[in-house]
């Protein structure tokens, strides 16, 4: 940003061999642009903050709610300066330690928008915020709806005084800089209660098949893009600074075309489902449900679907499933058919890739950006870009006939059942 350089250095002469107190005021620098990159001058900037408290000694604590903090305004070149104090940002007391996490937004722009959320220590400088086009166009072909978008936004530039974290790899002997995730475009189904769909970084036009669609009503579509990184400051007679930061674009929804395809499991029952009420996970509801509700942080080890009379299965979407151990690098996610219940044999089975174990970027981010997924100020759902949303769309080979299928996750080497903690929908189709 223009100018930054000589402020921070200016800033960091001024606090020379001072440690930051409580009271003391730290910066935060960053600019605003419109959708078409012109300067958003004199725009009034909201800083929202959210605290959350590390009690080695007691339960962990939610984490409250954003809300606004202080009023700014940008300059006629889009620039602006947040003063925090010191002790706003961290500090220590009988529970424990708090920290801040801030989060500066975008007003829509045609339904546009980008934010960031951060955390920070002494003063620093943010990425950019520019809406990104996301030129999102729905169409009907023969073969279905077709959604073309725009390309990702480029990487962030680098501030010329900031620098990359770096680590050592297992089994390394050099340092690697980390550098901010380099965003890619996400395209998400969205119904009226929950996710139909997610596609992380597909390529432009890209079609959903008409299972993937099934027969949901009011369905629409929507583009985003995420980028996370830490940047590190050494001003010239200063103390170090940093900030963790994730930047998220959001497009503008459109419709999509409702499907037509209904599951045949569409009512059936289930386990585990609650007395004298419909399986949550065949209601066609979208909405996300822990297996065992009662038990925080458990569930369990299947999930079944049943029948009277039997079916022939073609083809399974399982969507938004989630898995209590979900920290394995890879997982096989099973599926099982049975005419009696004691006796199964395989339909299916997918080795789901759930993170790179080798990516040097996941050690940063669970430190510093750790639950930012849900942090858009916009109403949209949590979106998870390093563990993403786990739908499974699986067709079936040979031609079996069941009364019972049966979902389990296994690990990779499938020496442990990883239970089942909540799920949206289990789509069985004839």
């Amino acid at each position: 940003m223009r100018g930054l350089t000589h402020s921070l250095a200016l800033l960091a002469l001024l606090c020379t061999g001072c440690e930051r107190m409580p009271e003391d005021p730290v910066f935060v620098y960053g600019t605003l642009q419109h959708l078409d990159g012109s300067p958003s001058a004199h725009a009034p900037v909201t800083l929202e903050h959210r605290p959350y408290t590390f009690d080695p000694y007691g339960p962990p604590s939610t984490p409250e709610p954003f809300t606004p903090f202080r009023e700014f305004q940008s300059d006629n070149r889009g620039d602006y300066v947040l003063e925090v104090l010191a002790g706003e940002a961290a500090h220590d007391d009988t529970r424990g330690f708090t920290e801040a996490r801030f989060r500066v937004a975008m007003p829509l722009e045609q339904g546009h928008g980008v934010f960031t959320s951060f955390r920070f220590d002494d003063d620093v400088e943010l990425p950019p915020l520019r809406p990104w086009e996301t030129r999102l166009v729905v169409s009907q072909g023969q073969e279905g709806p077709a959604l073309s978008f725009a390309k990702a936004p480029p990487p962030l530039t680098q501030p010329f005084s900031a620098k990359l974290p770096q680590v050592v790899l297992p089994n390394g002997t050099e340092f690697q800089d980390i550098a901010p995730l380099v965003p890619v475009p996400v395209v998400q189904l969205l119904g009226p209660e929950g996710l139909v769909w997610e596609a992380h970084d597909p390529a432009s036009p890209w079609q959903p098949n008409p299972y993937q669609l099934e027969d949901f009503p009011g369905v629409e579509a929507q583009v985003r893009s995420v980028t996370m990184g830490t940047w590190f400051f050494e001003p010239l007679g200063g103390s170090n600074s940093s900030v963790s930061f994730r930047v998220e674009w959001r497009g503008p929804r459109e419709r999509v075309p409702s499907g037509t395809v209904r599951p045949v499991s569409r009512g059936a029952t289930c386990y585990p489902s609650p007395v004298d009420a419909p399986c949550a996970y065949t209601d066609g509801s979208l909405r996300i449900v822990q297996t065992k509700p009662e038990s925080r942080g458990s569930g369990v080890e299947e999930v079944v679907l049943s029948w009277e009379t039997s079916v022939r299965p073609r083809r399974i979407v399982l969507r938004n499933l989630e898995v209590v151990t979900g920290y394995d690098p890879a997982m096989h996610v099973l599926m099982e058919g049975s005419m009696d219940g004691i006796t199964w044999a395989p339909l299916a089975d997918v080795l789901h890739q759930n993170f790179d174990p080798a990516s040097p970027f996941g050690q940063v981010i669970n430190i510093a950006l750790e639950g930012t997924e849900a942090d858009s100020p916009y109403g949209d759902s949590p979106l998870d870009v390093i563990r993403q949303a786990r739908f499974f769309d699986m067709p079936l080979a040979g031609d079996v006939v069941v009364r019972h299928i049966r979902l389990r996750v296994r690990s990779q080497d499938t020496s442990r059942t990883l239970p089942v903690y909540a799920l949206s929908e289990l789509s069985v189709f004839e």
